[in-house]
């Protein structure tokens, strides 16, 4: 942890600027809708003014549903009032009564004035525009200490080191410090559980931003009860350790993860891949890459110190710059998540009857399974006894 920290923390920042710079754009405005072309005289316009320019016997004064009143009339004309008929007339009428009006409960029995609908659209808005202010204010609140307890792992080196970048950051030994203060291990799975919570970028580095966004995010949308001190991230953390067992959405979710991490540019060494696949293929969080009668893990890695590790020129002498073994192979994305899919077959069919050359596995995968064949790892069946998937 901490090896090559300049490269590594130059192409974690990178990385993290790009997965998290602003993507909002402002959508194009929209021209107002247009109104309809207003329709010109018809026919029935010309035999309405005509009907208007007959003399009326009883005449009644009325709107023309055509046209708006003359811009010089100051009374609106009004319809006569129709003569009030009393209950009892109305009823020994047989005419049907006058509908009542709704009244809200919040209407006074005297006057009949209600109270302001609580239902109205201004109030509500009003309401929901105080809560989500509310909400904004604790996040902001809690941004804050989230800062303060991040500031306090943060050193001298720390802040000569990120100087040039401005971005804050926590070094090798500050993200140490706080993976031990919330109870992980950098040596096993826990490492990622909380390189995943505070979206660490790379290995060695936790992030400001990462940081307070992470554990804001947990906060709102995962546990409220997580508050931004560190018995409640130890807490936490320790509850996501017990999920990484029984929610394989959550412990895939972690392996994609440990790619980002590990890896140096678009690439895993590997090394850091094999160090991470003995955290993650591990019977202590239930996922071990092991079946009754082949450990697939140990199986796995030996095949890959076979067919890519040089080793160092004078093995009887300890390694060194001089004397030091090297890879001559990395893990790509596809392999590293194929490999994942590859294990869950195994698990399932120990004999690997259910690869074929046919299938699109990575090549060294389809020379995995002849090495395990060729070494008796698994039964090698006759030619005409081996089974293909369609």
């Amino acid at each position: 942890m901490g090896k090559n920290r300049g490269q590594e923390g130059d192409s974690g920042r990178s990385v993290f600027r790009s997965l998290f710079a602003s993507c909002f754009h402002k959508r194009p405005e929209q021209p107002p809708p247009k109104s309809p072309p207003s329709e010109g005289a018809t026919e029935t316009d010309s035999r309405d003014s005509l009907l208007h320019s007959l003399p009326n016997p009883n005449p009644a004064p009325q709107l023309s549903i055509r046209e708006n009143p003359p811009a010089t009339t100051k009374h609106p004309t009004t319809m006569p009032k129709a003569a009030r008929k009393s209950k009892a007339a109305a009823k020994k009428a047989g005419a049907p009564q006058a509908a009542v009006p709704y009244r809200s409960p919040d209407s006074s029995a005297k006057g009949g004035k209600s109270k302001a609908n609580h239902k109205s659209p201004l109030k509500y808005f009003s309401t929901h525009d105080g809560a989500s202010s509310a909400r904004k204010q604790e996040a902001d609140a809690r941004k804050k200490q989230l800062e303060a307890l991040f500031d306090e792992f943060e050193t001298e080196e720390d802040k000569t080191e990120n100087h040039d970048s401005g971005d804050p950051a926590l070094g090798a030994d500050s993200s140490m410090r706080y993976l031990e203060a919330v109870g992980a291990n950098p040596a096993n799975y826990s490492l990622l559980v909380v390189c995943d919570i505070v979206k660490a970028q790379t290995i060695g580095e936790i992030t400001k931003d990462g940081f307070v966004e992470g554990w804001n995010e947990v906060t709102e949308t995962l546990d409220s009860a997580v508050k931004p001190e560190l018995a409640a991230q130890k807490r936490y953390v320790e509850s996501r350790m017990k999920q990484v067992s029984r929610d394989p959405a959550y412990y895939k979710k972690l392996y994609q993860h440990a790619f980002v991490i590990g890896k140096t540019n678009k690439a895993m060494s590997m090394d850091m891949a094999c160090a991470m696949w003995g955290m993650l293929f591990d019977a202590e969080i239930g996922h071990e890459w092991k079946t009754a009668n082949v450990n697939w893990l140990e199986s796995w890695q030996k095949y890959l110190d076979e067919k890519f590790y040089a080793p160092p020129p004078n093995p009887d002498l300890p390694e060194d710059e001089a004397n030091k073994g090297k890879w001559t192979r990395t893990v790509s994305k596809d392999l590293w998540n194929q490999t994942l899919a590859f294990a869950n077959k195994t698990l399932q069919d120990e004999s690997l009857s259910f690869w074929s050359e046919q299938q699109a596995w990575p090549g060294i995968i389809d020379d995995f399974v002849v090495w395990c064949r060729e070494k008796g790892v698994v039964a090698t069946k006759a030619k005409d006894e081996m089974e293909v998937d369609e």
